[in-house]
């Protein structure tokens, strides 16, 4: 017979590895790439020392002269707060007790609550890491009632929930995304408060609160508690393209060149799928031999002479991003762990509801140590030149 007991022993024992293992792993190929460590962790902070520059204690002199002064090498101190990331399963105290007796309706319908759990935190996760951390999936132009548009719908998901603000003032709480349309921009929200144009959506319960991305590295004025007009050097560069720029093999090696005299060695370029359709039309244009690799996840994928060249949903479709990514890492107090009571209980009844839920849990951060080794290319051209 399946009780309570027993259920929460198949989420400690069975479930946490796998869901963890496939969180860590099939996320996106950023993600995946990304090294992870425990290192560097003081109290709930993340506390890394960057190099910002080389030795100075570097000379030529005559057989008398003195000895250069050692100089250690300059370091600026990354002091980052551990972001809280959180993952909830529910079940009904009614499904619980149909499936008592039957073990393998029991196991399926756990199958199924993990299932779920795992799609919402992949999409979430990648979400993320392309962000800024604020949480903020977009702004939105009404369209009639609980109908808008949103300018990066990529972010958006049927079934998730979302904050409503006009500027620093709450609109709408937690509002049920309830249809989103991709090629059409639009989406269906579950609310009858007065909407605006202009109004910005954040992902529920999370702002400014989630994992500093890709974005956030690009445009926050301070980074882990540096502020950049202090450092330039924590500048990432920032490429605009023009109508007579095209992502072809060319513009692709001027930022990787740029970036190499910079004392970066670009090892992964990410971008939307229509450059990258973009790219791969003028290799076939230019009757060039296109070659490919298999990534970590199994995704196979061009390259720009042995750089891979990965696609995602999560960049706008003028966007491209050029990265070391030996440059980042994942500061975490460990892995993905249920959140366990005082007496080691995963399985929670609900105060207000006949349910159970389990909540997954990470402590963890992403920082980057060299935010000038990142490029981030927009407006770039997305369809091919006639000239």
């Amino acid at each position: 017979m399946v009780t309570l007991s027993s259920a929460e022993n198949v989420l400690k024992d069975v479930y946490l590895g796998v869901i963890a293992d496939q969180i860590n792993t099939k996320t996106n190929p950023l993600f995946s790439r990304i090294k992870r460590s425990t290192r560097n962790i003081v109290g709930k902070e993340v506390r890394v020392v960057a190099p910002i520059g080389i030795n100075g204690g570097i000379m030529a002199g005559s057989e008398t002269s003195e000895l250069p002064e050692g100089v250690d090498r300059p370091y600026l101190s990354f002091v980052a707060p551990l972001k809280n990331l959180y993952g909830k399963f529910e079940i009904s105290d009614k499904a619980i007790r149909c499936s008592s007796t039957d073990v393998n309706s029991f196991v399926n319908l756990l199958q199924d609550g993990m299932d779920s759990l795992l799609k919402a935190s992949v999409f979430n996760l990648s979400r993320m890491i392309y962000g800024d951390g604020t949480a903020m999936l977009g702004t939105i132009t009404v369209e009639s009632d609980k109908t808008v548009k949103v300018d990066y719908v990529d972010a958006v998901a049927p079934g998730m929930y979302v904050d409503i603000y006009n500027e620093n003032s709450v609109v709408a709480s937690k509002v049920l995304v309830k249809d989103v349309n991709k090629s059409t921009k639009v989406v269906i929200l579950g609310t009858d408060a007065t909407l605006a144009t202009g109004h910005k959506l954040f992902a529920h319960g999370s702002k400014d609160s989630e994992i500093i991305g890709l974005r956030g590295i690009v445009n926050n004025a301070s980074l882990y508690g540096v502020k950049k007009t202090d450092y330039p050097i924590m500048n990432s560069k920032v490429y605009t393209g023009t109508a007579s720029d095209a992502f072809d093999e060319d513009f692709v090696q001027k930022i990787i060149d740029e970036l190499e005299m910079n004392g970066t060695s670009v090892n992964f370029i990410n971008c939307s799928y229509e450059l990258k359709r973009i790219y791969q039309r003028y290799m076939t244009l230019y009757k060039k031999n296109i070659e490919y690799t298999t990534l970590e996840d199994g995704m196979k994928v061009l390259t720009h002479f042995g750089t891979p060249i990965v696609p995602t949903c999560q960049l706008k479709a003028d966007e491209c991003y050029f990265l070391n990514t030996d440059d980042f890492a994942f500061y975490e107090l460990g892995d993905w762990k249920w959140l366990e009571d005082e007496s080691g209980r995963v399985l929670r009844a609900s105060a207000s509801k006949p349910s159970y839920s389990a909540t997954l849990v990470k402590y963890t951060e992403l920082v980057c140590q060299k935010p000038n080794g990142v490029a981030f290319c927009k407006n770039i051209p997305t369809t091919i030149s006639n000239s």
